[in-house]
């Protein structure tokens, strides 16, 4: 079951690497915010190869994901930034309120150093990424299809659970 959460963190966590900065999130987080006429575009029938090539994908997203945040937390312990002050920024940016922010001059320097820090290790992130999941065979476009299929279908989660414990 540990893994199986690991699992959930890593696809969510390659969703957030590949496009925090870009804003360009191609998956939905929750099926329920995708019309009814896309999801029954989903494509579903995935043979084994093509799900094993999705688990160990999401296999090495983990890994990418932890070196990731392990460097983000370097980050912001050298900008002397706390992780709740900097996510609550970057919410308010993203919101376009960073103006109305409860800050210091100094969280508001340290924020902007550690973002910028954040922005320019995005590429060679999202190139770590895009290797973890071709690196078997698979694309970016089938592993995106498989994701959302993997967020709506119980039966393509049923079929990567199964894959996911044997391989345990």
């Amino acid at each position: 079951m540990n893994m199986l959460n690991n699992f959930k963190k890593a696809a969510a966590a390659a969703a957030v690497i590949a496009f925090s900065f870009s804003g360009q999130a191609v998956f939905a987080q929750n099926s329920t915010q995708l019309p009814q006429q896309q999801q029954q575009q989903v494509q579903t029938d995935y043979s084994d190869k093509e799900i094993k090539q999705f688990v160990d994908a999401n296999t090495r997203l983990m890994d990418v994901q932890a070196e990731s945040e392990k460097v983000m937390m370097t980050i912001l312990q050298e900008e002397k930034l706390e992780v709740n002050k900097f996510n609550e920024l970057a919410q308010a940016h993203q919101q376009q309120q960073l103006q109305e922010a409860e800050a210091t001059p100094e969280e508001m320097a340290a924020f902007n150093k550690a973002a910028q820090r954040m922005i320019e290790m995005q590429p060679e992130v999202q190139q770590k990424v895009e290797k973890a999941i071709v690196k078997d065979g698979l694309t970016m476009e089938k592993y995106e299809q498989m994701l959302l299929a993997y967020q709506q279908s119980p039966a393509v989660q049923a079929k990567v659970n199964q894959m996911m414990q044997q391989g345990q």
